[in-house]
């Protein structure tokens, strides 16, 4: 059960909504947290929360499965998956971290891409991912688990992220750009031949292409999947069959950013002195809130122990910095350590081996499992 003593808003927002090019008012419940009614801490992110740690000592024997940074990982079926959008590299491996291969390659081959902007793992293990070049030509790329090309397709509209629902449908969270089909929606669920089934959620006036403050990816939980795009202070939340089930907004009180400075970001930089929002992804389940804040220009992780009605908010890292979490599954937020992050990593609490593997110039994965 959720915490009762955050903010239920008993009314239903209203989201219009389009099915069919037909559009009607759908009734979601809302929950508003408030970061103003908890007890804050700053500078810290708790280790009791956490019951078991697993390090995973990531694969570098081959120039394959070499990467620089993780923009988004996954882990299903015993496997992790790992973008590196600056390499433009989807490599994959397995849970021991020992590696298995890359998805496709770079070019203007028929079975080659650009760039990968999102990806997701369905339950069979087929990898679907968006190439995302912009300029109305994305397309959607499918490889067998045995990370074999099985096809690609031109996709109608231009879509930032991507998510496999049952039943080979997919759910699409469509570019604020997007001047193809579902023009100015924010999420199209589609079958597997990339025909729109659903439009929902339009998108408002208050966004800025020019400056992104974050990316942002579905995130599945317990609870089912969810979504939020920075700037906007709303996380959506869809049954894991697809269904639009509720909204989390989330009330910086005096911090919201207003709607008309979230149209010129750099313009209205200064202004963003005493803003605070959330970046990147954030994830809702019944115990925790956990993700990253851009509060006042800097960026910081944080988590709410729901329970407790305990905000925890961690010192400020590097802007592009994903580390302390990069992703989330069964529970379990993962992070990661990468060569140079610590100064001095020999007097990190952490095992010998990880420390020397790090030192190594190697990357490690922590798997840290909720209590």
């Amino acid at each position: 059960m959720f915490n009762k003593k955050i903010i239920i808003s008993l009314s239903c927002l209203l989201l219009l909504i389009c099915c069919n090019s037909q559009k009607v008012k759908l009734n979601i419940e809302t929950e508003t947290v408030d970061f103003q009614s908890f007890k804050k801490t700053e500078g810290i992110i708790p280790e009791n929360i956490i019951k078991n740690k697993k390090y995973i000592l990531l694969d570098s024997s081959s120039d394959n499965i070499l990467f620089k940074g993780i923009d988004k990982i996954f882990i299903r079926n015993n496997r992790v998956y790992i973008l590196d959008k600056r390499l433009k590299k989807l490599i994959v491996f397995d849970i021991e971290g020992r590696g298995i291969g890359r998805v496709g390659q770079i070019g203007q081959g028929p079975e080659e891409y650009l760039q990968i902007s999102d990806f997701d793992v369905n339950e069979n293990g087929d990898i679907y991912f968006i190439d995302g070049t912009g300029g109305g030509s994305d397309r959607l790329f499918v490889f067998n688990k045995n990370l074999q090309f099985v096809f690609k397709k031109d996709m109608p509209f231009e879509a930032d992220i991507v998510h496999c629902l049952p039943n080979g449908k997919l759910l699409f969270g469509l570019s604020t750009w997007n001047k193809g089909e579902n023009e100015n929606m924010r999420f199209a669920i589609t079958g597997a031949d990339m025909k729109t089934e659903q439009s929902l959620i339009e998108y408002d006036e208050y966004f800025d292409d020019a400056y992104w403050i974050s990316g942002y990816t579905f995130v599945e939980t317990e609870s089912g999947i969810l979504y939020n795009k920075p700037i906007d202070n709303y996380v959506y939340q869809f049954s894991r069959a697809g269904s639009l089930d509720k909204a989390y907004y989330f009330d910086f009180g005096s911090k919201n950013v207003p709607d008309d400075d979230k149209k010129d970001i750099e313009g209205n930089r200064a202004k963003y002195e005493n803003y605070c929002c959330l970046k990147n992804f954030t994830v809702i389940n019944d115990n925790y809130i956990l993700g990253t804040l851009w509060d006042k220009l800097k960026t910081k992780p944080f988590i709410i122990v729901r329970k407790d009605r305990e905000l925890y908010i961690g010192e400020e890292v590097a802007s592009g910095d994903l580390s302390w979490i990069t992703g989330f599954y069964d529970n379990k937020f993962i992070s990661y350590i990468y060569p140079g992050k610590y100064e001095n990593i020999q007097n990190m609490d952490l095992p010998d081996s990880v420390k020397q593997y790090v030192e190594d110039e190697n990357f490690v994965l922590c798997i840290n499992e909720l209590k």
